[in-house]
């Protein structure tokens, strides 16, 4: 979306979060790899949940994306938010996905054949010690490898929160430009930096291994398998 800031009339650019089914690949191939290791629901979780600003950005006057990606927010914001959201999910939204998964028309077929069905072994999961433990650096570090992904495909670099640093010149060139076009609900700005044009690429490219990952977790029943000991 394209927009203009009304006091200073610069044109600013807002990106729609792009954190779903692209981000979770760095999320699932850690957990596919090692899957004793980590937590996967709080490491795919953890992976979204920077993005979660928007939802009360209207509320608050001061952009929580400035906290939520920084180095500083994964500790403040994605740590504590991501063990309440992965119990939350494990208890309710997972084992009703998975209900959903199984009934038969197109859109149920589609999350069956990515494995959704079988979310309902999550129910199974243990609020232990252990998960504390394991939840805690696996949302660290889900939500590391957001800030990572983000780094260079956005204008601004909260990283290092307070401080907020301007991207590096060759990230902010103009690709493209076609202009801008002026409405009664703003100024649109058609322009194309080299920043948006990685954004697109993280958001599009970055899909297919997360699918590939959720469809070899499928075939070869790993969710199943990974929480066997919960069930027994």
């Amino acid at each position: 979306m394209f927009l203009t800031d009304s006091k200073s009339k610069k044109i600013l650019f807002i990106n729609m979060p792009s954190s779903f089914l692209s981000h979770q690949a760095p999320a699932l191939y850690l957990k596919v790899t090692f899957p004793r290791k980590f937590d996967g629901t709080a490491i795919c979780l953890a992976t979204i949940v920077p993005d979660l600003h928007i939802l009360f950005d209207i509320f608050i006057p001061f952009p929580l994306r400035y906290i939520s990606h920084s180095l500083l927010g994964l500790f403040l914001w994605t740590m504590p938010i991501t063990i309440l959201t992965t119990i939350v999910f494990a208890r309710y939204l997972a084992p009703n996905l998975a209900k959903l998964a199984k009934l038969k028309n197109p859109i149920s077929r589609s999350l069956k054949f990515f494995g959704v069905d079988s979310w309902n072994y999550l129910r199974s999961k243990k609020f232990d010690k252990n998960f504390f433990i394991v939840g805690t650096y696996s949302a660290l570090i889900g939500g590391f490898t957001h800030l990572l992904l983000d780094f260079p495909a956005h204008e601004y670099i909260e990283l290092f929160f307070p401080l907020i640093i301007k991207s590096p010149d060759f990230l902010l060139f103009p690709l493209f430009d076609f202009g801008t076009i002026t409405t009664t609900r703003g100024i649109f700005n058609f322009t194309l930096p080299v920043y948006r044009l990685l954004w697109l690429i993280f958001s599009f490219i970055l899909i297919f291994p997360t699918l590939y990952h959720l469809r070899k977790m499928k075939k070869h029943e790993l969710i199943e398998k990974w929480n066997l000991d919960n069930i027994k």
